[in-house]
């Protein structure tokens, strides 16, 4: 296993008082490694655990969970158990079982690592693996991204045994007399991992020797010209906050290559990656060149994507925040991400930034802070009364912050839309004695 060893060293997969889960379900790849991690425990000052899931596709998979939990048990190493419905799961969800039972791992293994159990996770990937997901990806029809195979290391996530080879394991495993289980289901090939495992790479493998170094070198050199292309991409104008992507519409000039990266970048700043694929970025682009102001189109994982303005913007939806109509007065009032300061005086600069001045004796008494409703009116400087919505439309608000603005209004007239304009009705002139200095900050 020097090969692991050297990987580890390399990408510097284990550092001191780490906690390791590995996914162990059983089988030769996941027991040799978790045996092989825990021999290192000491070298590396690591504590190593067992993650199981069962995924109740077999009526004897709870064998396979047990047979994990009494190997971990007589080796005083920690095991979580879980199960999950597969084919259940991918009923309900209209996916394939191969599918579903993806999704649902990740989930298990990133709620281990949300609930502080383990530090990473650990997977056993090993070398004839990776030559399978090459062309899986492909097959898919993926890029350069998805050519480069699987990564070594990436967030909580390690695969120690990546450039190992599978005749490696079982040398190790046969050495020190680990115990597995065989999953009868790796020989299903309705599953296109097994069709291509066991159909196809043989047949391949006969006909070309040297066929998986060959696809593991094209496998480089894709990352390689993946990475070079995307650094010299500008990824700064790109917001992303509150489970939203801003990227202006000037990112779409450039050639596809580009497109694709900035919208895939998007994606992976938002933890929804995973289920995007190119026709998906091709519907993007579809939109971008045809769509008008405010058209919307719903994508993998609950996302939605909508033209604002300048911008191509991606979001999970939210519900309408509650917000609970504020009192206006004199103090500090605090809303979702701002700080509001209002002082009652006869000193003012009309100039002064983060700031909105008003006639205290033109603002009607019950007038409250809230968020806009059906029916608003709002006088602009100069451009007589209209509706609250085309104003924010005119002043090229985007849709998601027009319902979380607080509105400062008595019945359906709104007087001040807080960071950006006054009414017409409450500005200050000639006559004003006493106004109400309106100062604003966004929360660090």
């Amino acid at each position: 296993m020097e090969s692991a060893k050297e990987l580890i060293k390399k990408e510097n997969l284990l550092k001191k008082g780490e906690k390791i889960a590995v996914a162990t379900s059983g089988g030769i790849d996941s027991m040799t490694l978790l045996h092989f991690l825990h021999s290192l425990k000491n070298e590396y000052q690591i504590e190593v655990v067992a993650v199981n899931v069962d995924h109740m596709i077999r009526e004897n998979s709870q064998d396979d969970s047990k047979f994990v939990a009494e190997y971990c048990k007589e080796n005083n190493i920690t095991c979580y158990k879980f199960k999950v419905d597969i084919l259940k799961l991918a009923k309900s969800k209209k996916l394939g079982t191969e599918e579903a039972a993806r999704i649902a791992r990740y989930k298990v293994f990133d709620s281990v690592i949300a609930k502080g159990l383990a530090d990473k996770i650990a997977i056993a990937h090993h070398q004839e693996d990776q030559v399978e997901t090459i062309l899986l990806n492909i097959f898919r029809g993926a890029g350069l991204k998805g050519a480069s195979g699987m990564e070594a290391k990436q967030e909580n996530y390690i695969r120690p045994l990546l450039s190992t080879k599978k005749v490696e394991i079982l040398q190790y495993a046969k050495e020190n007399e680990i115990p597995y289980v065989e999953d009868q289901t790796n020989r299903d090939i309705n599953y296109s991992r097994n069709f291509l495992r066991n159909k196809i790479l043989p047949e391949l493998r006969e006909r070309w020797n040297n066929i998986d170094n060959n696809i593991l070198n094209f496998s480089k050199i894709c990352k390689q010209d993946d990475e070079y292309i995307n650094k010299n991409i500008n990824f700064d104008d790109i917001l992303i906050e509150n489970n939203c992507a801003r990227i202006p519409l000037y990112k779409f000039v450039s050639p596809d290559s580009i497109q694709n990266r900035v919208l895939r970048y998007a994606f992976q700043k938002l933890g929804l990656s995973k289920d995007i694929e190119k026709r998906h970025l091709n519907i993007l682009k579809s939109l971008i060149k045809n769509g008008e102001n405010g058209s919307k189109i719903s994508l993998p994982n609950k996302l939605k994507a909508s033209l604002d303005y300048d911008e191509l913007v991606l979001f999970l939806p939210e519900k309408k925040p509650e917000f609970v109509p504020k009192d206006f007065k004199v103090g500090k009032t605090n809303f979702d991400d701002l700080t509001v300061s209002i002082k009652r005086t006869n000193s003012y600069n009309l100039n002064e930034k983060n700031c909105h001045v008003i006639d205290a004796e033109k603002l009607p008494n019950d007038a409250k802070w809230r968020t806009r409703n059906n029916g608003d009116l709002f006088t602009k400087f100069g451009s007589g009364e209209k509706k609250l919505k085309d104003y924010m439309i005119d002043k090229k608000i985007p849709n998601l912050l027009r319902e979380r603005i607080p509105v400062l209004a008595s019945e359906n007239e709104v007087f001040c839309v807080l960071g950006y304009e006054i009414s017409d009705k409450v500005k200050v002139d000639e006559n004003t004695k006493k106004v109400y200095v309106i100062s604003y900050q966004k929360k660090k």
